[in-house]
C-alpha cells in the first residue's frame, strides 16, 4: 500500500501535465472551430425580393430543411421552419427564418444547431468538434445550393 500511493500520485502529476500541455492545443483548435461556425453562419443567408422570388426561395428552403436535418419539421409557417431537437447527440437540426431587411428585401437565414456540441454551462461539450464540422458543412451546402437553384 506504501507503493502504491506514490505511484498514484505520481500518475496523476503526469495526466495533468499531459492535460495541461494539450490545453493551448485544444484551445486554439476550439477558437478555429468557433470563426468557422461563425463565418458558415454568416454565409448561411439569401436575400431575395419580396414576392415571387421569396416564395420560390422560402420553398427551396423548406425542402432544404425536410432533406438534411436529423429530425423532422415541427413548425413551418411563413417566417420559421423549425426542426425538433434530435433524440441522438452528435446530429444537427435546423431552423430557418425570414424576415424584411432594412433596404426592402427579404432576408432568409438557416442555423444549423448539434445536440451534445454545448454542456449546461455553456461551454464545449464532448462533441464540439464533431457539431462544428457538421454544422459548416451543412450551413456552406445550404449557402451553394441555394445559389445553384435560383
Amino acid at each position: 500500500m506504501n507503493r502504491t500511493l506514490p505511484r498514484l500520485c505520481l500518475s496523476m502529476l503526469c495526466a495533468a501535465g499531459v492535460a495541461g500541455c494539450a490545453s493551448p492545443a485544444r484551445e486554439a483548435a476550439f477558437r478555429h472551430e468557433e470563426v468557422a461556425v461563425y463565418e458558415a453562419r454568416q454565409q448561411a443567408a439569401v436575400r431575395c425580393e419580396p414576392g415571387v422570388d421569396c416564395e420560390a426561395a422560402w420553398a427551396l428552403t423548406k425542402v432544404f430543411v425536410r432533406t438534411r436535418s436529423a429530425s423532422r419539421i415541427v413548425r413551418a409557417d411563413d417566417a420559421v421552419i423549425e426542426t425538433a431537437l434530435p433524440h441522438s447527440f452528435g446530429f444537427v437540426y435546423l431552423a430557418a427564418s425570414k424576415g424584411p431587411t432594412d433596404d426592402g428585401h427579404t432576408l432568409i437565414r438557416l442555423k444549423a444547431m448539434c445536440r451534445g456540441m454545448y454542456d449546461t454551462d455553456g461551454n464545449a461539450g464532448l462533441l464540439y468538434s464533431t457539431c462544428a464540422h457538421s454544422i459548416v458543412a451543412i450551413e456552406a451546402e445550404f449557402h451553394a445550393w441555394m445559389a445553384a437553384t435560383r
